[in-house]
C-alpha cells in the first residue's frame, strides 16, 4: 500500500490505472482527491482512496449504544439529550434529542416512565430508530441509569443492596439501573 498526504482536487491517478474509491472522484478520466487526507491505493480492489485527515462527525444510527442525559420524565416517555456514542471520539452531528417510550424501558410492564428515570440522570441506551425521530430503548441489563442524583439534595446516589441511596441525606430512591451503575466516569466519555 502506497500512502501520501493529499489536498482536495489533487490528481491521484487515471481511471485507466485505478477505480475511484472513498474520498475521491473522477473528472475527465483523472481520479482526484475529494478531501484532505492520506492517499491509499487498495491493491486488492485496484481503487484509489483518501482516508480523512480528521475523523468525521458521528451520525446516530440504529444499533448504536449511547449515553444520554434525561431532560424530562413524563408518564408515557422519557425525553433525553444524547451526549455520546460508545466507541466514538467525536461529537454528534445532527439530531441529539431522543425519547425512550414507556414500553421500551424494561422487559416487563412499566405503568409510569417517570418512576424509572428522573431529570439529570445519565442513562446508557440503544438506538432503535433514527428517523423521523430518534428513539431509544433500555431493556437489556447493561442499559439503564449509570448516574443519578438525589431528588432532595442533588448529591450522587450510590448503589446499595436495597437500591439507590444518597450518602449525604439518607434519601432512598428507585431507578432502572444498568448493571454497572456508578462504575463509569461521566467526565471522561
Amino acid at each position: 500500500m502506497k500512502q501520501k498526504l493529499v489536498m482536495p482536487g489533487d490528481q491521484l491517478s487515471t481511471s485507466e490505472e485505478l477505480l475511484p474509491g472513498d474520498g475521491t472522484f473522477e473528472e475527465n478520466g483523472i481520479i482526484r482527491a475529494a478531501r484532505i487526507g492520506t492517499y491509499v491505493v487498495d491493491e486488492k480492489h485496484r481503487t484509489a482512496e483518501v482516508k480523512p485527515a480528521s475523523s468525521t462527525p458521528v451520525l446516530l444510527k440504529r444499533g448504536d449504544v449511547v449515553i444520554a442525559k434525561v431532560t424530562n420524565a413524563k408518564p408515557t416517555m422519557i425525553i433525553v439529550e444524547v451526549v455520546h456514542v460508545a466507541g466514538k471520539n467525536r461529537s454528534i452531528s445532527g439530531e441529539t434529542d431522543a425519547t425512550v417510550h414507556v414500553k421500551e424501558i424494561a422487559q416487563g410492564f412499566i405503568k409510569d416512565a417517570s418512576t424509572e428515570y428522573k431529570a439529570e440522570d445519565y442513562i446508557r441506551a440503544k438506538v432503535i430508530q433514527v428517523k423521523p425521530s430518534v428513539q431509544l430503548e433500555t431493556k437489556d441489563r447493561n442499559f439503564g441509569a449509570i448516574k443519578a442524583l438525589c431528588s432532595k439534595c442533588r448529591n450522587p446516589l450510590v448503589k446499595k443492596s436495597h437500591g439507590l441511596e444518597c450518602e449525604n441525606c439518607g434519601n432512598k430512591e428507585h431507578r432502572r439501573i444498568a448493571e454497572d451503575y456508578g462504575n463509569l466516569d461521566i467526565q471522561n466519555l
